[in-house]
């Protein structure tokens, strides 16, 4: 009873979600290696020629504020690598946006050209979020999620051998056979060897899909959820506002100012984000990497005050507890990059194999549905025939 009960589940879920599935899967393999991707075409925006000392940060912030006058900037990105570009963040140009960002040379402050691919990566990261269709597509996605865990574990179910402890049974697949029992095979081996990537991709995949599985994963892990920054830096902004002179001149004065407090207590670094304060006297925030850190998400906090010269708040990742920790890495964990280079290309793997899973059951389904309706139609030919005695 249970196994037809899951059956049925599984090939429902297969036929209706698997497509959307498949969508899924195929732009998060490409997502897999954006960062790689984007640095690669693009060395002469990403990637710099060192040319001697990187200018100061008031100094860059004021070349930058220079060439682009309309532009309100909320933050500055700066890296330990002197081959890589500086990244100045701009606030919104309109309530409730996300403000732009661009490349610079940190030694001549030139403002680079935006980065070839990013407007494809955009769009591949909305068709993978939300089918690019916003909060239609949000729901579908967030659906088809629950979908992959369901699929996940009924599948593991309803192809569990009599001979469980046989490794080669779970693991191993023949190209000998043809017909539905190559798809058969194919299907359920490929998805046995992802099956706990399936599981981790769709149960940190449902944190941007409900709001409700989010609160509740804060609950479990005892995290404290993030707020949203209100100052200049957070690059979102319910008031927008134009650039001022007199003040943008104060502000990139404390930005520098927090950038040699910054410098002098924490020492090495990775990469590190200056947030300009609204107001000069107002303490400023550094969020930032350490040298090899756990994960590109793995972020320090400090909030320095200009007056006295103290760090007010100094978070370190390291110092998190756990459910901090695990809730600060879920897109770590989504994406596979809490093991780096192997885990990001295991990621991209199943994701792929999610475009064959849904292929090869759709081909077991048009197959058990022709074979079902010529089992039909000698039935109703034997009726027919009977009749006919």
């Amino acid at each position: 009873m249970l196994r037809n009960i899951l059956f049925q589940a599984h090939w429902f879920i297969g036929i209706t979600a698997g497509t959307v599935l498949a969508i899924v899967g195929l732009t998060g393999a490409i997502l897999a290696f954006e960062p790689e991707l984007l640095r690669a075409i693009n060395p002469g925006v990403m990637r710099v020629a060192p040319q001697g000392v990187p200018m100061e940060p008031a100094a860059l912030l004021a070349v930058v504020q220079a060439a682009m006058p309309d532009k309100r900037i909320a933050a500055l990105v700066l890296a330990a690598d002197p081959r890589d570009s500086a990244r100045v963040m701009f606030a919104a140009d309109a309530p409730g946006r996300r403000g732009e960002s661009r490349h610079v040379d940190p030694y001549a402050g030139t403002v680079l050209d935006k980065p070839a691919g990013e407007a494809f990566f955009r769009t591949v990261t909305q068709i993978h979020r939300y089918l690019a269709a916003d909060k239609v597509g949000k729901h579908i996605v967030g659906a088809s999620t629950v979908g992959l865990a369901i699929l996940a574990l009924s599948g593991l179910y309803l192809r569990w051998p009599a001979n469980a402890l046989n490794w080669r049974v779970w693991l191993t697949f023949s190209w000998s056979l043809r017909g539905r029992a190559f798809w058969w095979h194919l299907h359920s081996i490929l998805a046995t060897w992802v099956l706990l990537l399936y599981l981790l991709a769709a149960l940190t995949g449902l944190y941007w899909s409900y709001n409700w599985y989010r609160d509740a994963l804060f609950s479990l892990t005892g995290a404290p959820r993030p707020t949203q920054s209100q100052g200049a830096g957070s690059g979102r902004t319910g008031e927008v506002q134009t650039p001022d002179a007199g003040r943008t001149t104060a502000q990139f004065q404390a930005a520098g100012r927090a950038w040699e407090l910054f410098r002098s207590k924490v020492g090495l670094y990775e990469t590190a984000t200056i947030r300009l304060p609204v107001k000069a006297d107002e303490p400023v925030q550094i969020t930032y990497l350490d040298r090899n850190p756990a994960h590109a998400r793995a972020m320090n906090r400090m909030v320095l005050d200009l007056g006295t010269g103290d760090a007010v708040e100094h978070e370190r990742y390291d110092d998190r507890s756990a459910g901090s920790k695990i809730m600060s890495s879920i897109y770590a964990l989504h994406t596979g990059r809490i093991l780096g280079v192997p885990g990001v290309i295991a990621m991209a793997i199943a994701s792929l194999t999610l475009v064959v899973s849904a292929i090869s059951g759709w081909l077991m389904y048009f197959d058990r549905r022709r074979k079902k309706a010529r089992r039909d139609a000698r039935s109703f030919a034997r009726v027919e025939l009977g009749r006919g005695r």
